[in-house]
């Protein structure tokens, strides 16, 4: 049987916000001394305003007080931050159905522009996972900026790191993919499967020319989008604030969740799929997992 993969990206689609703000708010708590730092960021803020920088940069500047820390010491409050605060910020719904890709057989991968020092921790509660982020080198030098091995792990450069893996064209039938935002349209594309994660206005509208299917939910007390940008504007410029409400998950308990179901839908993947297609088509495996065919329009999920 074909290998089916599900690729994910996290800030916005497996994350509920954006985890480097959430990581910004975490570290100045643990290490205020380093708030001499947010003076940086406001310039860049201002200059990538501007457009004299471009968000590459404008996250190098964030990440600069990292390269200051101990290695060991750096990884020990990644972890911890991981376990306090961020594995409580995953949107259920997500998890779920990547619980769900993992208990059907499926590879699941996250591919994520948020930084491999804390991302890599995800592991601990996503074992399964295999999780690419984009990774820093740290600098020797006092007023340099912290560089990327390979780039920052945004948009195209999705595809790259895939096919470096070797998750290249033999990964493509029966992939799903899930992302929020138009920048990662080319992993949408690529995936034979692709799914728009509560999508921004740009990836909304490219949704409903191609007919890719939208996941969206409600949750509660879930905040005005006014609300949102005040509270990202906050950590970005105070890494201080209100911040963002926790989704609450529990990936143990989602797993669990996902087991009541998933194995329903074992026997009817497994018989459609035999190499590649056995003889169904496209559209009926996609309706033999989650109840919906590609075909369907967007929203319609």
């Amino acid at each position: 049987m074909a290998q089916v993969h599900a690729f994910f990206d996290f800030d916005d689609t497996l994350c509920s916000g954006d985890s480097i703000l959430f990581w910004l708010r975490f570290y100045y708590r643990k290490r205020p001394a380093r708030r001499v730092f947010q003076l940086a960021n406001g310039i860049a803020l201002i200059a990538f305003a501007l457009r004299l920088v471009d968000s590459h940069a404008l996250k190098r500047v964030f990440l600069w007080p990292m390269a200051f820390e101990p290695v060991d010491a750096l990884d020990r409050l990644a972890a911890e931050f991981v376990a306090t605060d961020l594995a409580a910020r995953l949107h259920v719904p997500v998890l779920r159905r990547l619980w769900t890709h993992h208990l059907l057989g499926h590879k699941v991968v996250i591919l994520s522009a948020s930084a491999t020092f804390y991302l890599k921790h995800l592991k601990s509660i996503l074992p399964m996972a295999d999780i690419q982020g984009s990774e820093l080198i740290w600098p020797e030098r006092v007023l340099s900026l912290p560089r990327y091995r390979d780039g920052n792990l945004r948009g195209e450069n999705k595809l790259k790191r895939m096919g470096d893996l070797g998750y290249g064209a033999e990964a493509q039938a029966l992939s799903f993919a899930y992302s929020d935002h138009y920048h990662d349209r080319f992993l949408l594309g690529f995936s034979e499967f692709p799914i728009c994660v509560r999508p921004e206005r740009k990836l909304r509208r490219l949704a409903r020319e191609k007919g890719w299917p939208v996941m969206d939910w409600e949750e509660p007390g879930r905040w005005p989008r006014w609300k949102v940008l005040l509270g990202k504007f906050a950590s970005l410029v105070f890494a201080a604030g209100p911040g963002l409400p926790k989704t609450g998950s529990d990936p143990l308990k989602e797993a669990a969740g996902a087991r009541e179901y998933a194995p329903e839908h074992v026997r009817a993947l497994r018989e459609r799929v035999a190499a590649k297609y056995p003889g169904g088509q496209p559209s009926e495996i996609y309706a033999a997992l989650f109840g919906a065919p590609r075909s369907e329009r967007a929203g319609d999920l």
